[in-house]
């Protein structure tokens, strides 16, 4: 090849005599191509590291890649497989400083020089860390970490799935933090790989499967996905977005905890809640039994109060009614009373004896008449005040009162109706809560046929692990216990 390039790039020769033509060999094209292809194989390096920027980077429709690397002076032209594409754990854009590894190559057919790619890596920045910020921003678009969309967490879950590896202290750890805070709780492990190759597939599966099964589990109201803590690259399966979307997509709440607290993965932005630690999850979803025990209580306490309140509110708005009567009443008497005045001033004004002076011998007849008159008069006056009299007395305050007097004792009557009502509503509910602690209690699992199996130094036995062929341990069960002996060991899976 030094040689090939050399007599290339060597200055212009004086012209020699022409060699007789049948000392000089003529090739074809594909002949010529094919010499220039061996020369680069037998003097280039087998593979090569070339840095430069990514220019016309596109994907074609059989998956794989052409592009050009460029620097200052030059353009080399690539070409990536799509296996080798698919490998990548960032997306190549235009203008992306890159370290790319490959072997020189001569298309023959095209007389084309390439470098044929088969790895490449972010200048600068390590491609694990490219990805996530790619992957961050581009579902951060879409909307998936926006607090809107995201499924409320239970108050109190009853039935949850914990999706992680069956080995190691996380499930041990999360399932003792869970029935230390609620006894009645009804957890179920789903084994899943949580590192490594296949890790975000399974993750994807277990999440599409509860959901799918929910009703057959009996009901499930959240999910935990949690492993332990490591590296970026141990953590890079909850990093995926496969991954990401099934979070996304799940109708029943997820929330994560995984590895520390400073670690922040994809799955966490897009579950519905992120616990700083797989234990920390279990404290932020499941609640202690006693805060449950201590807001019922406040509960009855503040249904009480309000009961008190509005009985109180009640009777004042009774009194205000009969304030309000009573003074009615007592303007309507004054009335009458003065109409009472004017009749009788009325009267007074009407009396005829100024006529009996005047002319008696000349206005006897007249007198008579008058008197006639006078008595008809006063006869109607009469039966005029008799009839104020009578509807004075219907409507005295004392009529008025007795009446609301018994309406008082109505509304007192419903009113004692209903909070005595509202008290037993309250005490069955409170019962019926009571009712369901102690279904939940430990003691009702031991009734309902489950047994405590322990050492005899009262280790409880969670693993097949643990125990030894003639060890001795103890069985409890709800009403006594009995002592065994450890036989045959056999080890396998729930699930």
């Amino acid at each position: 090849m030094t040689d090939f390039f050399s007599a290339a790039e060597s200055p212009p020769r004086k012209p020699v005599a022409a060699a007789p033509a049948d000392s000089t060999p003529v090739r074809t094209v594909s002949q010529v191509n094919a010499l220039v292809q061996r020369t680069l194989a037998s003097n280039l390096p087998v593979s090569l590291l070339v840095a430069g920027e990514l220019s016309n980077f596109k994907v074609y429709s059989k998956g794989h890649a052409f592009f050009t690397l460029k620097d200052a002076r030059s353009e080399l032209p690539c070409v990536m497989w799509r296996d080798s594409l698919a490998r990548l754990a960032f997306t190549p854009k235009d203008g992306l400083a890159v370290v790319a590894g490959g072997y020189i190559k001569l298309y023959e057919p095209q007389g084309k020089l390439q470098l044929y790619v088969d790895s490449l890596l972010p200048k600068g920045t390590g491609a694990l860390e490219l990805a996530f910020r790619q992957l961050f921003a581009k579902l951060k678009e879409e909307g998936l970490f926006e607090v809107a969309r995201k499924r409320r967490i239970p108050l109190l879950p009853q039935h949850i799935v914990i999706i992680t590896s069956p080995t190691g202290d996380v499930i041990h750890d999360v399932l003792t933090t869970a029935y230390r805070r609620y006894p009645g709780l009804h957890a179920m492990l789903y084994p899943v790989q949580v590192q490594g190759s296949g890790a975000a597939s399974q993750m994807v599966a277990a999440i599409q499967n509860v959901n799918r099964c929910a009703a057959a589990l009996g009901g499930v109201d959240l999910i935990l996905l949690v492993r332990g803590g490591g590296s970026l690259e141990d953590l890079w399966a909850f990093n995926e977005e496969l991954l990401a979307r099934a979070i996304a997509a799940s109708r029943i709440p997820i929330a994560t905890g995984i590895g520390h607290e400073p670690d922040s993965t994809i799955a966490d932005f897009v579950a519905d809640l992120r616990g700083p630690t797989p234990t920390g999850a279990a404290e932020l979803t499941i609640p202690k039994a006693a805060d449950l025990a201590a807001q019922l209580e406040s509960l009855v306490q503040l249904a009480h109060r309000d009961m008190n309140q509005i009985i109180q509110q009640s009777s004042a708005d009774l009194r205000t009614i009969a304030f309000e009567l009573t003074s009615s009443v007592q303007r309507r008497c004054s009335l009458t009373a003065r109409e009472l005045q004017n009749l009788a001033a009325q009267v007074q004004r009407i009396e005829p004896r100024h006529a009996l002076a005047q002319r008696s011998h000349d206005l006897f007849a007249v007198q008579q008449r008058l008197a006639t008159a006078t008595a008809n008069r006063v006869y109607s006056r009469h039966q005029q005040v008799a009839a104020v009299q009578q509807n004075l007395a219907a409507s005295s305050p004392q009529a008025i009162l007795g009446r609301f007097a018994e309406r008082l004792d109505h509304l007192a009557v419903a009113l004692r109706r209903a909070t005595m009502q509202s008290l037993a509503a309250a005490r069955e509910r409170l019962s019926g809560r009571q009712q369901r602690l102690e279904i939940a209690s430990p003691q009702a699992v031991l009734r309902r046929g489950f047994s405590i199996t322990t050492m005899r130094d009262g280790t409880i036995i969670r693993a097949a692990a643990q125990v030894h062929t003639g060890q001795q341990i103890i069985t409890r069960t709800s009403n006594g216990e009995f002592n065994s002996t450890v036989g045959t060991l056999q080890q396998g899976n729930l699930f």
